[in-house]
């Protein structure tokens, strides 16, 4: 008996589909390494697909909960002109909190896409996984110097969901979250869409943030694949290059495909 089973509402057309799973798999074609290694990769790959699904469709509940709110454009004021109805995000915070959960699990796929081939377990604390590159890859090395790069990002997410998770009473210690709020002025009065910050920090637009997140660790978890495909390629003439954006495929938009260096470039 054959038994099929829809998993999510999200498939190759999303992004945080197409360049995780789908697009790896392409990458670890390439990979010089067994069979056990490359699925157990693409096991990984499939959990860094799974929590960035759960990031976009809080980004995208709240996105739409935002243009609705927007859209109306309209202060509904009760007589006296003393009390106004705000539009308002649904649960907004509890929200944010569980997107920056998921980020961090996300983040922690990236690291722990080194474990199939090199038998170590990394998460979320990258400076721990730039120790490791150095020790094993040295200071200069490209790999090194990727995570290294990567590292100060990663500790700004981290840093959101340990305010969550461990709020404390000093810069940036606590998560704050804020919905729609009333802007006064001279003979006027105009809405501010939800915002968030740490506490003590700049605010920030809570679904353009997202979207950036979205994107990051998307790219994070792209960046690793590649620094372990250029030390298991083979052939060695083989390289990895990045379709431009208005070129990717709508139904299958990944950013990077396998190719062979061409030897008239210098």
């Amino acid at each position: 008996m054959f038994k099929l089973q829809k998993l999510s509402n999200y498939g190759t057309s999303t992004p945080a589909v197409a360049r995780t799973l789908p697009q790896g798999s392409e990458i670890l074609s390439f990979f010089e390494a067994t069979d056990e290694q490359k699925e157990n990769c693409k096991e990984v790959l499939m959990e860094l697909s799974r929590h960035l699904v759960r990031c976009v469709e809080i980004r995208e509940r709240i996105t739409q909960e935002i243009e609705h709110g927007l859209s109306t454009n309209r202060l509904n004021f009760q007589p006296g002109g003393q009390v106004v109805t705000l539009p308002s995000v649904a649960d907004l915070h509890s929200q944010a909190e569980a997107f920056l959960q998921s980020a961090k699990l996300a983040i922690r796929e990236t690291a722990r896409l080194v474990t199939p081939f090199y038998g170590v377990e990394h998460d979320h604390r990258f400076h721990c996984l730039t120790k490791w590159s150095e020790d094993e890859f040295g200071t200069n090395d490209p790999f090194t110097k990727m995570i290294k790069e990567w590292e100060p990002w990663v500790k700004e997410i981290v840093d959101m969901r340990n305010a969550v998770d461990h709020p404390k009473e000093k810069l940036g210690g606590k998560l704050i979250v804020h919905n729609f709020r009333l802007i006064e002025a001279p003979q006027e009065f105009s809405v501010l869409e939800p915002m968030w910050a740490l506490s003590d920090k700049p605010e920030s637009m809570i679904r353009t943030d997202m979207s950036a997140l979205i994107e990051g660790i998307i790219q994070l978890g792209e960046s690793v694949l590649v620094g372990l495909f250029y030390k298991f390629k083979s052939p060695s003439s083989l390289v990895v290059f990045e379709i431009p954006e208005k070129n990717r495929d709508p139904k299958f938009p990944k950013r990077l495909y396998v190719g062979l260096i061409d030897p008239t470039l210098k």
